[in-house]
């Protein structure tokens, strides 16, 4: 099973795309309450015009109020997410064999420009540890802009500091694909803790 948790998904569709296409199972997206608001108006409006999608309201993705710069709230809300999800299974299987295994996929996107210093790196390090403290497989997708990474004259970013930066935050770095910009790494990253199977 696959859940997808963006941070700062903003006014982003990809995770309806995503359900109604079954590429994923779950779609979690955190963003600022006002933005919260604005995207659950948004999702009536697309219901409206893809009156299909009633029948599977429960499967939308799950709208999340949380301001990034507050760390303790985002552990809070990603905790939650990952807790509900483990008891729903525990309830579910009485039997541990059959316990659902969920990969997680974090997304950042063009948000940690956006945050105060220190905060991205925190990010980083909570998305790891709750997943950890969850016995949860997981992945990161990112194409934003890391801290603790030095601008060369390329605009990018080099492998090995980046390489330093996921490792120093729970994370193996996987892809490194920098650019000139704002959001200028891309790439992804793993954190395996051998309990997911396909």
């Amino acid at each position: 099973m696959i859940r997808l948790v963006c941070m700062g998904a903003g006014y982003d569709t990809r995770g309806v795309k995503m359900l109604e296409r079954s590429i994923v199972d779950q779609v979690y997206e955190l963003d600022l309450p006002d933005v919260v608001k604005a995207k659950q108006r948004l999702f009536q409006r697309l219901l409206k015009r893809r009156p299909w999608l009633q029948k599977e309201i429960l499967s939308m993705p799950t709208l999340i109020p949380c301001d990034f710069n507050i760390i303790s709230d985002v552990e809070k809300k990603l905790r939650t997410i990952l807790h509900d999800e483990q008891q729903t299974n525990e309830n579910e299987n009485d039997d541990n064999d059959d316990r659902i295994n969920w990969h997680t996929i974090f997304v950042f996107e063009g948000v940690m420009i956006y945050l105060d210093d220190g905060i991205p790196s925190s990010l980083l390090n909570v998305t790891s540890n709750v997943l950890k403290e969850n016995n949860s497989d997981g992945s990161l997708c990112f194409a934003d802009r890391l801290e603790n990474i030095p601008i060369p004259e390329d605009g990018g970013g080099s492998y090995s500091s980046g390489k330093a930066e996921l490792i120093n935050n729970g994370w193996q770095i996987m892809d490194w694909c920098p650019k000139p910009g704002l959001a200028r790494h891309m790439g992804s990253a793993s954190l395996s803790t051998g309990t997911y199977t396909a």
